[in-house]
């Protein structure tokens, strides 16, 4: 489906909830509502997530459609065949990149090669006999573009840069569409990508970022002849590290391998991202300071406590916008599990109308109380006792950093038996929230 038909179905959708919830009010949900209630609003849900993956496709189908598109900046990687009448090298194409990965591939499983392959690999200045390929991501402001696409708040074009290492390295072997499958595996799995700023850095040494807090001085009003007053800023620093994290082992056939018409860029990348993805982003939202990265939720500071230990209401809700300064809540959004959504869906305003407001008709996220909302699977999943539900603010404060690059190992003989091969992905990364002191994200915490 297109996604003018998936917003057009997430639409009527919306209304039937709607209906749903206008027929039921002022009293419960019988059995058999609350049942179609809530298959409603799992296949609401469902719909959100496809017209997300739709529409990166439709705009990567743009990109690859568009001729200008092979020579974005960082495209600068060219393969081994003489300059061209300009005198430019040419710049290897995403069909021999990918005949020199299934290149690589099929030499690393001590295949043949078909002459296609073998001219792919040379033109590409590839070793197919290396053992290890270093894949480079995204610079920062490219993927920003990404997460602003996903956002609906620019309409801009993603870019898609590759790999500028060596031949020898690997990079120049690498489809756009392999990166583009990683990228997305990495950001669309859990939700702290969509919302977090990205930083890349070449190096895994140690980052600080620096905070300051003047929130608590002011200027002065001074009388004749009266010397100013002295008062310094609070400065602090928070340090980003580079955690590794591993893809575990991908296994893959030999008579996979053999067929031509296998998919590899596709599949292997999905494979690599979902699994990095789902490590990280656990480790995002809940990771303890120490040896693994500083989950939000654990970052944040306790904005209100809900009444009930299994309710919550509209006015916590309005408390918790408003115990996040203002100069944070331009931008701010909200982040909780699907099953929280489930139950904010069924609460109503003084007025007995939805506080959820449904946008996917528009192309737009749902909002509460105006404000966007993101949906992370990684946090409490059911609104119990102590359970932190809900955060709330500035949650680009969050920083995210990458070492820009993956690598890519084959072990030998692990599965030899089996008559697979194996294979791993390595990422280094780490995230914190940035909190100079005035807590930009808060959280509800049960009673």
């Amino acid at each position: 489906m297109t996604v003018k038909e998936l917003r057009e179905k997430a639409g009527k959708l919306a209304d039937r909830i709607k209906e749903l919830a206008r027929q039921a009010e002022g009293r419960e949900f019988t059995a058999e509502e609350k049942e179609n209630w809530e298959k409603l609003n799992k296949e609401y849900n469902d719909l959100l997530k496809q017209i997300e993956r739709a529409e990166l496709v439709e705009q990567l189908d743009r990109d690859m459609g568009d001729p200008q598109a092979r020579n974005l900046p960082g495209r600068e990687d060219t393969h081994g065949t003489p300059a061209d009448d300009s005198g430019r090298r040419q710049v290897a194409t995403d069909e021999q990149r990918a005949l020199a990965l299934q290149a690589w591939m099929r030499t690393q499983s001590g295949l043949e090669l078909t002459e296609p392959q073998r001219e792919a690999a040379a033109a590409c200045e590839l070793n197919p006999g290396r053992r290890e390929l270093t894949l480079r991501l995204f610079t920062t402001d490219q993927f920003t573009n990404r997460q602003r696409l996903i956002r609906h708040t620019h309409p801009g074009v993603i870019e898609r840069a590759l790999s500028v290492n060596t031949g020898a390295s690997g990079g120049f072997i690498v489809p756009s569409g392999f990166i583009n499958r990683v990228e997305d595996a990495l950001l669309f799995y859990g939700g702290m990508r969509q919302v977090a700023e990205i930083l890349r850095t070449e190096t895994g040494e140690e980052l600080s970022w620096p905070t300051d807090n003047d929130t608590s001085n002011s200027g002065e009003r001074l009388g004749e002849g009266q010397a100013v007053t002295e008062a310094a800023p609070t400065f602090g620093q928070v340090k980003l590290n580079a955690y590794v994290y591993s893809s575990k082992l991908v296994r893959v056939p030999v008579s996979l391998l053999q067929d031509a018409a296998f998919d590899l860029v596709n599949w292997l990348a999905a494979k690599l991202g979902e699994r990095i993805s789902r490590a990280q982003n656990s480790d995002y939202t809940t990771g303890i300071r120490g040896n693994q990265p500083w989950g939000i939720v654990t970052a944040a500071t306790l904005g209100v406590t809900a009444a009930a230990q299994a309710a919550i209401d509209w006015d916590e809700l309005k408390q918790l916008i408003h115990s996040v300064d203002v100069a944070y809540r331009t931008g701010a959004r909200w982040m909780f599990h699907d099953n929280t959504a489930l139950a904010l869906r069924q609460i109503r305003d003084g007025m007995g109308r939805e506080i959820w407001q449904s946008n996917a008709r528009e192309g737009l996220p749902d909002t509460i109380e105006g404000y966007p909302v993101t949906l992370n699977n990684d946090m409490a999943s059911t609104i119990a006792t102590t359970a932190k539900t809900i955060i709330f603010g500035q949650l680009t404060k969050y920083k995210i950093r990458d070492v820009q690059i993956i690598i890519v190992r084959r072990l030998v003989e692990r599965y030899a038996e089996y008559n697979e091969e194996g294979f791993v992905a390595f990422m280094r990364s780490d995230g914190a929230l940035i909190d100079a002191g005035t807590h930009p994200v808060k959280y509800l915490q049960q009673a």
